[in-house]
């Protein structure tokens, strides 16, 4: 009898630990805690882990100085990025924000622009973005394409001093990601236009990150 109480607990505490994803197509027949928890993807867990990593070797960062993220490059083309960059950039800004940090979105226009295609706050064409932005520190990093996935460091520079104060490293398996690694198309500006390509070129307009 023990034992079936001991796995029937096993039991309940996985199904709790489970964030089911739900379609909304018919009636939900399970438990409503089943679904308080937002689904999270490898790549989450992953950003998070390289947050931490970050926390515990900071020796400068604290939560009141502006803080910028930019996008993962290519360590191989530093002048050139991916939807794989541009999404642990997204990933850290959450992780960052919600560890009380102040961080800065250069790339929101501050205004909406309104268009039959949607509203729009942010955007990566230059012309639109405030040409200074105060921040203090910068994180930002390299992958690498290698055998089986990609490995990630990530590192918090001063931007007035140029010293590493934070640094993180990981691996992100190429099953993990949730997409094609053979599809990273890289990304180059153009005239400030966002151009996915393979062309080996990078454009002069920039917004410029004061410190």
């Amino acid at each position: 009898m023990r034992k079936w109480i001991v796995l029937l607990l096993s039991l309940m505490t996985v199904s709790c630990a489970y964030s089911p994803i739900y379609n909304g197509k018919e009636p939900y027949s399970g438990s409503r805690f089943m679904l308080v928890d937002t689904p999270r993807h490898t790549m989450d867990f992953f950003i998070e882990s390289l947050a931490e990593q970050l926390i515990e070797s900071n020796s400068s960062l604290s939560a009141y100085t502006p803080i910028a993220i930019t996008s993962f490059v290519d360590l191989q083309e530093m002048d050139q990025t991916n939807w794989l960059g541009n999404s642990v950039t997204e990933g850290f800004i959450y992780q960052l924000q919600r560890r009380g940090f102040k961080v800065v979105d250069f790339k929101s226009t501050g205004a909406i622009r309104v268009t039959p295609q949607g509203d729009f706050a942010f955007s990566r064409d230059w012309k639109d973005l405030v040409q200074e932005q105060e921040v203090d520190y910068v994180l930002t990093g390299t992958m690498l394409r290698q055998d089986g996935g990609v490995l990630v460091n990530a590192r918090v520079i001063g931007m007035q001093s140029r010293v590493v104060v934070a640094s993180a490293q990981g691996f992100l398996p190429a099953d993990r990601i949730g997409r094609d690694l053979d599809s990273l198309n890289r990304m180059r500006m153009e005239d400030g236009v966002l151009i996915r390509s393979d062309a080996s070129m990078s454009s002069r307009n920039t917004v410029i990150l004061k410190p």
